[in-house]
């Protein structure tokens, strides 16, 4: 379990209703990702298509940073940017996530998630990132 102080900022951040993702590409910049995201405890839930660019990014350096911004990704001067560590879950650990967007996005998100299913069909599989918040990870200087 985590310290308190990251339980309250986690719950923020699960409150917001966008947040700035960052990832790693390989030469150690920075790659910003406005997304959805939902929590449960500890954790923070995002869902992307499984060919995404930061789902490879995730799997070759879990480090990530957060922090809260609007739709379009803009980040507030004085917003800090959180370090976390990331996960790509398989299949049998959806359920959390899903159960977590449901009960913050409620009937837009019942409504949004059937409607993408089908896109499975032509390959754009879900994937589901849960993300740790961990102030102690050390992240790169271009974030």
């Amino acid at each position: 379990m985590g310290s308190e102080p990251n339980r309250q900022l986690t719950e923020r951040f699960a409150r917001e209703p966008f947040l700035d993702l960052v990832s790693f590409r390989a030469d150690g910049t920075a790659a910003h990702t406005p997304v959805w995201v939902s929590g449960a405890g500890d954790e923070l839930f995002i869902s992307t298509f499984a060919d995404s660019y930061k789902v490879a990014r995730i799997r070759h350096n879990a480090t990530v940073a957060l922090a809260v911004c609007d739709g379009p990704g803009n980040v507030a001067p004085d917003e800090p940017y959180i370090p976390a560590v990331a996960r790509i879950l398989d299949s049998s650990e959806f359920k959390a996530g899903v159960a977590a967007h449901k009960r913050k996005y409620g009937r837009h998100f019942a409504m949004m998630w059937p409607a993408r299913w089908p896109l499975r069909l032509v390959g754009k599989r879900r994937v589901w990132i849960i993300v740790v918040l961990d102030p102690a990870t050390k992240l790169p200087p271009t974030t």
